[in-house]
């Protein structure tokens, strides 16, 4: 579906937004893992290439059962809520599609910590009938609605190191992932 090039360029777009909007200002980027964790990376050095300083952090969300989302998100990971206080923060996401991950952890991160400002940057927006409950301000690429892996993105923790962003096949779906361990 997309090509690392493509998303690579993509990306350094985006930055050159972030650059632009918080000039003079060093932003909190906070990885919303697993999924992100590949355009969080390239994310951050697209940033160094243009000398913009930011602090990281890091917090585990998911929703997502196989092909399905739950409709409830597990929070976790190590996120440091402190180092948030008072900060401009860009919550980087792999991808928005009914946004409920981001609608659940937005109000989590207010209810502890009193933030300047919270954004978010994903990766992917999926175009669907009904609107995200959450927008993100910088986005990469609008796709329909496909499940879609690679590029950090999965299907039952299988997928994510592949380099482009793929649809996924009934053959992928059906995989055997046991026989990997052999």
């Amino acid at each position: 579906m997309i090509s690392r090039s493509e998303i690579l360029d993509s990306v350094k777009a985006v930055a050159l937004q972030i650059h632009e909007d918080y000039a003079d200002i060093r932003p909190v980027m906070v990885c919303v893992l697993k999924g992100a964790n590949p355009f969080f990376q390239h994310l951050l050095e697209a940033l160094q290439d243009l000398k913009h300083g930011y602090t990281t952090e890091y917090l585990r969300a998911s929703s997502y059962q196989g092909t399905l989302t739950t409709g409830t998100v597990k929070i976790g990971g190590g996120l440091v809520y402190g180092s948030l206080g008072g900060k401009h923060v860009i919550l980087v996401e792999d991808i928005v599609d009914t946004g409920t991950t981001l609608s659940q952890v937005m109000p989590a991160i207010q209810e502890k910590i009193t933030v300047k400002s919270m954004e978010v940057c994903s990766l992917l927006v999926k175009r669907l009938e009904v609107p995200p409950k959450v927008d993100a301000k910088y986005i990469c690429f609008s796709i329909p609605n496909h499940f879609i892996i690679g590029y950090g993105l999965d299907y039952n923790e299988l997928y994510r190191d592949l380099r482009d962003i793929w649809v996924i096949s009934q053959a992928g779906i059906d995989f055997d992932a046991s026989t990997l361990d052999k």
